[in-house]
């Protein structure tokens, strides 16, 4: 189920209504039962996958308490589940490559040879809604277990923690021990509702009126990409980039929101991405609390920084190619992920001996312009259908080469203004505190319009609704 679905709405309003006047014991129970039906109205087979998963982790973890070294089935478990469905045919595509088997490099060759061995009726492996999500989350509550940071194992708190449907579909990645600070007595004031609504409407708001408005710019350019100029490409990158902020920034506000309606304080995902100082705070700023897991998970596990400065620089590349993957199964991502580790590698080599390659009194818009543009250009293997696809792009650009002029650019740039609105208000908080009196003014007013374009459009979902 999306966040916009009118079943979603139905579920939310009914669920809030309902949890708010029952006792405190039973709202964790409410709350697995209205997650349950929002996770069934994905798919009712992988809601009983899902709940055999928590299932099995709840034993493996009970087997980490009794002996730290057990941490590792829960690991290959969890990796198991995830590469089967998500990368089952990225894997295979990978192998025949290799070794030149051209049926299992073609999904629609290899589901039929699968079907035919095995007797089969339509063989394909279907990737289950949220699966990389929770399966951060398994991961982490393993390993925090087996440090012994969480030694309370509840099935109920891990069953309510792994299906809380605000998170579900894209995060923000929380830990256990953050969770489950409000199970015991949630609790909701007049000031956090309006926090609450406010931060749901203002995701609505960069989702239906930024976002989208965006992407009927940009998916022309990228359906193709050889027909447009390297200028034009160049500005479908901004757009792109801004895109995939509000998308995403939007996604989290909505989930967060719920989550304060529901009693619980999820953590911020977004803080002004691109106001960076660098690759590396970019990676403080975008998307926390992946930032954060993959720290903390794969990252340090691997020597962090703690090994000699060569190996340093392969945790980094071989930390950010793992995340690569995590968003996608695909050698677009793979790539992604290589070359963000290596531009951070390559500025913390920099760092350590003091290298600046700009030394005037520009230097740091033009370190920023030079970030900027090393980011958002790859950024391209997001969204392009295909290495070739990628590279023509990201050639194009590099060349200035001439072809079509993109449309509504003017549209464009009118969202990337609220996009910098949006920035200065995660940079500068305090500042932006003092029109808070004006917000119970605006919320009817934007509701009603938010209403309006979400009965008139065309429901397009979020980008990273598919992860």
């Amino acid at each position: 189920m999306s966040f916009l679905s009118y079943k979603f709405f139905v579920l939310v309003l009914t669920s809030f209504y309902i949890y708010w006047n029952i006792p405190d014991k039973y709202k964790r129970y409410l709350l697995i039962v209205s997650s349950s039906i929002f996770y069934m109205l994905f798919s009712i087979p992988f809601y009983f996958h899902l709940c055999l998963v928590i299932l099995i982790n709840f034993y493996l973890n009970k087997l980490i308490l009794q002996n730290e070294k057990n941490l590792k089935y829960s690991i290959l478990f969890n990796v198991f589940n995830l590469i089967f469905f998500k990368y089952f045919y990225f894997v295979l595509e990978t192998f025949g490559l290799i070794f030149q088997i051209p049926f299992l490099q073609e999904k629609v060759s290899l589901n039929s040879f699968i079907s035919s061995t095995l007797g089969l009726m339509n063989f394909e492996v279907v990737l289950p809604a949220t699966i990389s999500y929770y399966t951060f989350q398994f991961i982490s509550l393993s390993v925090d277990i087996s440090k012994k940071k969480n030694t309370e194992l509840n099935f109920f708190n891990i069953t309510s923690y792994i299906l809380f449907f605000p998170i579900m579909i894209a995060g923000p990645i929380t830990r256990l021990l953050e969770f489950k600070e409000n199970f015991k007595a949630p609790e909701i004031t007049k000031e956090k509702f309006y926090v609450g609504i406010w931060l749901i409407l203002m995701g609505y708001f960069k989702k239906l009126a930024l976002s989208d408005s965006l992407m009927s710019i940009i998916v022309p350019v990228f359906s193709e990409p050889e027909s447009y100029s390297g200028v034009s490409l160049l500005l479908n990158s901004y757009f792109f980039a801004m895109n995939l902020y509000l998308d995403f920034s939007g996604l989290t506000d909505i989930a967060r929101g719920f989550g304060i309606l529901f009693g619980y304080d999820l953590p911020v995902n977004f803080k002004a991405p691109f106001f960076m100082d660098g690759f590396s705070d970019f990676w403080r700023r975008w998307h926390l609390s992946f930032s954060f897991w993959i720290r903390d998970y794969i990252y340090i596990p691997l020597g962090g920084s703690r090994v000699s400065e060569f190996r340093n620089y392969i945790n980094l590349i071989i930390t950010f190619t793992i995340g690569g993957l995590w968003h996608g199964s695909s050698f677009n991502y793979l790539l992604w992920g290589v070359i963000t580790g290596v531009f951070i590698s390559i500025e913390r080599f920099f760092e350590i001996r003091n290298i600046q390659i700009f030394k005037n009194k520009y230097s740091k818009i033009l370190k920023y312009i030079f970030v900027l543009h090393l980011y958002i250009i790859p950024w391209n293997l997001f969204f392009t259908s295909n290495l070739k696809q990628g590279f023509v792009v990201i050639s194009k650009i590099l060349t200035f080469s001439k072809g079509l002029s993109m449309n509504y650019i003017e549209t464009g740039f009118y969202v990337l203004i609220f996009g910098i609105i949006f920035h200065l208000s995660e940079e500068f908080p305090a500042f932006f505190k003092r029109f808070d009196k004006y917000k119970k003014f605006i919320i009817p007013v934007l509701s009603f319009i938010l209403v309006l374009i979400l009965l008139n459009s065309n429901n397009k979902d979020f980008f990273y609704e598919k992860y």
